[in-house]
């Protein structure tokens, strides 16, 4: 896989939204986020970042570009076992880039 491509890494529990929220501010630095009718969290990694969001789905999805699998992964196992509905392994290729 192109280390390029954007990938969803898991779909997690909108409901969870700010409880998830709370958990990435511990653990990343650069944060930003809203809701304004969807809900959306991006982690800003250097020039790239990983995006949490309600747009194209009812549930949460963690996208990126695929090189930022390891990240991903680390970031998801810092959240709660039940604000997770599926983890995608290996990541499934994002459709709406």
């Amino acid at each position: 896989m192109n280390q390029d491509e954007f990938v969803i890494f898991a779909e997690l529990n909108r409901d969870k939204f700010d409880e998830i929220l709370q958990t990435l501010m511990k653990q990343f630095e650069s944060i930003e986020y809203g809701r304004q009718g969807d809900d959306w969290i991006w982690i800003h990694l250097g020039n790239d970042k990983i995006e949490i969001d309600s747009f194209f789905s009812m549930n949460l999805e963690v996208k990126g570009k695929y090189k930022q699998n390891a990240v991903a992964t680390q970031m998801l196992q810092t959240i709660e076992s039940n604000w997770l509905i599926q983890v995608f392994d290996p990541p499934k290729v994002d459709m709406t880039r």
